[in-house]
C-alpha cells in the first residue's frame, strides 16, 4: 500500500466517528452526528479540521475552524459515537488548543454538546481538565463571543462552560442541560420530572439558555442568525450592515397608533428596525421586558423595550436586562431603550427576593456600559422606573419622547405634572418627536454617538455583581 493509500484509509477512519454502526444509532435518535454540525454550520469548504488524528481518547470531539459568511469562527463538537463522547484530559486538551487559537486570531467560537460526561476512570486529573476549560472560558467572555449548542446531554460542569457563553442555544427534547445529571435530579426531586427544568424548554425558562428551537437545523440557522449582529471581537466596532432604504420614509402606522394608543414594544421594533432584521433574545422567557438585536440603518443596535399591561418590573427583569446590557457593553453594540412602565412591583414576596439589590444590579449595569445609550419614552416612565431606563443623570447619551409620555416622580400624579413637555423644559429629556419621525431621530442619534469617549476612574472592576 503505498503512502497516499495509507493517508486516505487513516483520513476515512477518522472521519467515521465511533463507526457506521454508532452513526446509524446517531440518526436513528434524530440527532446528527458531530462532523455533520460542523459542516452544516460552516461556509461550504471552509472547515480545517485541527487534532483530526489524536485518536487515542481524543476522537470523542471534533475540532477546527472555518468560516460563517466568510468570517473566521473555531470550532469544537462533541461526538457522541465515540465513547458517548465521554470527556478526558486529551479532549480538554484538543478543546483549550482551539480555544487558545480563537484568542489569538480575535475570532468567535462555537461549542456544540452532545456528551454523558467525564470519563471517571481518569480520577483526580479531569477536574484539572475541566479546570482549564472553565478558566479559559472566562478569561475569553468578553474578549471574543462565546456561541453554544446543546444538542444532547450538557451535564456537571459542561453545563457550566455552556452556560459561561454569551449565547446558549438549546434544542427541545434531546437536549439537556442542568449541573447535575438527570438520574441524580430525578432522585431528589420528583419535582423535576413534571418541569422538566433541565430539559430545551425549561433551560430557557431558568434562564440558562438564550434561544429554545425545534430542531439541530433550526438550531444552526439561529447561531448563523446571531453572527449577522455581533463583531468578531472586542476590539471591534458595532457590526455595520448594509444601509436600508426606508430610513427617511414617515412610518405614518405609528402616528396612528399613538392617536388610538395601539401601540406596543413589539410595534414599535419592528417599525423602526430594517427589513427582517429582529432577533428576540431571550424569548421564551417571558417578563414584561423584551429584549432585542436589531439593525437600525444597518447598525447594530440592542434595544430593550418595555411596554405592556403587565409592566411592572421585579427581580426576574432586572437580571435579564443587567445579563443583556453587560453582553452588548462587551461587544461594542449600542443600547436603545423604550420605555412603557409602571415602575417597580409592590409586592412583599419581591422584597423578600432581594428586588432592591437586584434592581440596583440593573441601574450599575446601565451606568457602567460605555458604548452608546438612547432612551426613548413613549408611555409612563415615573420614579425609579425613569431613572433605570431614561434618565440622562444615572446612565443614558440621549432620552427623547412621544407626546404621549408620561414621567412624573410618582404613578398617582395628575397628567399636568406627568406632561412630557415639562420635562423638556427642565431638561430631562432633550426632544419631543413625531413617531413617524423615530427611525430617522434614533439612527442620527447614533450615528453621532459613535465617536464617544467616555474618562473612566481607575479600578479593576465595580463590586455590583451582575
Amino acid at each position: 500500500m503505498d503512502k497516499l493509500n495509507v493517508f486516505d484509509e487513516v483520513r476515512h477512519k477518522a472521519h467515521q466517528g465511533g463507526g457506521e454502526e454508532k452513526v446509524a444509532m446517531q440518526h436513528n435518535l434524530e440527532k446528527m452526528t458531530a462532523r455533520e454540525r460542523i459542516l452544516n454550520l460552516l461556509d461550504e469548504g471552509s472547515f480545517i479540521e485541527v487534532g483530526g488524528l489524536m485518536k487515542k481518547n481524543g476522537a470523542g470531539v471534533v475540532t477546527g475552524h472555518g468560516t460563517i459568511g466568510g468570517r473566521l469562527v473555531y470550532v469544537y463538537s462533541e461526538d457522541y459515537t465515540v465513547e458517548g463522547a465521554s470527556f478526558n484530559g486529551v479532549v480538554s486538551k484538543k478543546i483549550c488548543n482551539i480555544m487558545d487559537e480563537a484568542a489569538k486570531m480575535g475570532a468567535p467560537i462555537i461549542k456544540i454538546f452532545d456528551s454523558i460526561g467525564g470519563k471517571v476512570s481518569e480520577g483526580l486529573e479531569l477536574l484539572a481538565s475541566y479546570g482549564n476549560i472553565l478558566r479559559k472560558s472566562s478569561k475569553l467572555s468578553g474578549v471574543v463571543p462565546q456561541i453554544s449548542m446543546v444538542a444532547g446531554p450538557c451535564n456537571g460542569t459542561m453545563a457550566m462552560n455552556a452556560t459561561l457563553s454569551d449565547f446558549t442555544v438549546v434544542v427541545k427534547n434531546i437536549s439537556e442541560l442542568s449541573v447535575s445529571t438527570n438520574d441524580s435530579l430525578r432522585i431528589k426531586e420528583a419535582l423535576y420530572i413534571n418541569n422538566n427544568c433541565y430539559s430545551g424548554d425549561g433551560a430557557v425558562k431558568s434562564g440558562n439558555a438564550h434561544f429554545a428551537v425545534e430542531s439541530e437545523m433550526e438550531a444552526i440557522e439561529t447561531i448563523k442568525k446571531i453572527f449577522d449582529f455581533i463583531p468578531s471581537n472586542n476590539l471591534e466596532g458595532a457590526c455595520l450592515g448594509e444601509e436600508c432604504s426606508d430610513l427617511n420614509i414617515a412610518k405614518e402606522e405609528l402616528n396612528n397608533e399613538m392617536e388610538n394608543e395601539t401601540f406596543t414594544k413589539d410595534s414599535i421594533v419592528n417599525a423602526i428596525s430594517d427589513l427582517n432584521s429582529v432577533l428576540e433574545i431571550n424569548k421564551c422567557e417571558k417578563t414584561a421586558i423584551s429584549t432585542y438585536f436589531i439593525k437600525l440603518n444597518g447598525l447594530t443596535v440592542g434595544v430593550v423595550a418595555t411596554g405592556n399591561e403587565q409592566s411592572e418590573l421585579n427581580v426576574n427583569i432586572s437580571n435579564k436586562v443587567s445579563k443583556f446590557v453587560r453582553l452588548c457593553d462587551s461587544f461594542n453594540i449600542p443600547v436603545l431603550t423604550i420605555v412603557d412602565t409602571k415602575a417597580f412591583v409592590v409586592s412583599l414576596e419581591e422584597e423578600k427576593n432581594g428586588l432592591a439589590s437586584n434592581v440596583a444590579k440593573m441601574v450599575y449595569a446601565f451606568a457602567d456600559a460605555t458604548v452608546p445609550k438612547v432612551a426613548l419614552v413613549t408611555g409612563e416612565a415615573y420614579g425609579a422606573g425613569y431613572l433605570a431606563f431614561a434618565s440622562k443623570e444615572v446612565a443614558f447619551d440621549k432620552a427623547i419622547a412621544w407626546p404621549t409620555a408620561k414621567i412624573s416622580l410618582k404613578s398617582n400624579e395628575t397628567k399636568e405634572v406627568a406632561d412630557p413637555y415639562l420635562a423638556a423644559e427642565v431638561g430631562l429629556i432633550d426632544d419631543i418627536i413625531k413617531p413617524s419621525e423615530t427611525k430617522q431621530v434614533l439612527f442620527a442619534m447614533f450615528d453621532m454617538l459613535q465617536t464617544k469617549r467616555e474618562l473612566e476612574y481607575p479600578k479593576k472592576h465595580g463590586s455590583t455583581l451582575v
